[in-house]
C-alpha cells in the first residue's frame, strides 16, 4: 500500500515538474511578467540617477550650450518621457530590443566635453538594460533548473519504489522518499515565499545547490539500498517495516 502511494506521489511530482519545465517555453512571457513589477522597482534607483544626471547635464550652463538643439530635443523628450510614467519608459527599455539604448547614442554631438556626458549617459542606459534582461533570464534559467531537476529525481525515486522488494531496501527508499519530498515542499515554499525583490536584483536564484543538494541524496539512497535491490521479495514470514 505504501509503496503503491509513494510512486503515485513521485509520479505526480514529475508530472508536475514537466508541466512547469514546459510552461518556461511556451508561457515564458507571462512567468516573466509575474517578476516584472518587482524588476521594475529595483531598476528605479538607476534610472532615477540617470534622470537626474540628464536634467543636470541639460541644466548645465556649459554642457546645456554644448548639445546641438535636436539633440536637445530629443533628450529633453526622453527625460519627459520618464517622468511622465517611468515604468512604461523602463518596461520599453526591456522590450526594445539591442538597439534602444542607443537613443541616446546623438553623432551629431561632436564638441568633447559634451560628447562624453553623453557617452555616460548611453552608458548607463545600456547597463540598466543588462540589468534587467538579466534578471529576466536568471529567473528563467532557474526555473528550468529547478524544474528539471524535480523530474529527473522523482522519475528515480519512482523507480527505486517500483524494483525495491526486501524490507531493508523498503526502509531505506522509504526514508529517502520522504526526505525527498520534504527537501521538494520546502524548497517550493521557500522559492515562492522568498524575498523576490533581493532575488530578482542580485541573482540570488536557488542555482546550482538545489540539484547538487538532491543529487547527492539520489546518489546515496541507491548506494544505500543497491545491495538489497536484487534479493528476492519477501516471504509472508518475512517482517514488514
Amino acid at each position: 500500500m505504501y509503496r503503491k502511494l509513494l510512486i503515485a506521489l513521485h509520479l505526480a511530482g514529475a508530472v508536475l515538474s514537466v508541466a512547469l519545465l514546459v510552461s518556461t517555453f511556451v508561457a515564458k512571457g507571462i512567468i516573466t511578467s509575474k517578476a516584472q513589477k518587482v524588476v521594475l522597482e529595483n531598476s528605479r534607483a538607476a534610472s532615477d540617477s540617470l534622470a537626474a544626471k540628464l536634467q543636470k547635464t541639460l541644466d548645465s550652463p556649459v554642457l546645456g550650450k554644448l548639445i546641438p538643439e535636436t539633440a536637445r530635443q530629443e533628450l529633453e523628450a526622453e527625460l519627459a518621457s520618464y517622468r511622465n510614467s517611468p515604468d512604461t519608459w523602463l518596461l520599453s527599455l526591456a522590450e526594445g530590443g539591442a538597439d534602444h539604448a542607443k537613443v541616446f547614442d546623438f553623432p551629431e554631438i561632436e564638441n568633447v566635453i559634451a560628447r562624453k556626458a553623453v557617452d555616460v549617459l548611453t552608458k548607463g542606459v545600456s547597463e540598466l538594460k543588462d540589468h534587467m534582461d538579466e534578471s529576466f533570464r536568471g529567473l528563467i534559467f532557474d526555473l528550468r533548473l529547478f524544474a528539471s531537476t524535480n523530474v529527473v529525481v522523482f522519475a528515480v525515486a519512482a523507480w527505486l519504489t517500483w524494483i525495491a522488494r526486501t524490507p531493508m531496501s523498503r526502509h531505506w527508499l522509504l526514508a529517502f522518499s520522504g526526505l525527498m519530498l520534504g527537501v521538494f515542499v520546502m524548497s517550493i515554499t521557500a522559492y515562492f515565499d522568498q524575498n523576490w525583490t533581493w532575488s530578482l536584483l542580485t541573482g540570488s536564484y536557488m542555482g546550482w545547490g538545489y540539484p547538487a543538494i538532491l543529487g547527492f541524496a539520489t546518489v546515496y539512497g541507491i548506494l544505500r539500498i543497491s545491495p538489497d535491490l536484487a534479493l528476492d521479495a519477501p516471504t509472508e514470514d518475512s517482517p514488514v517495516p
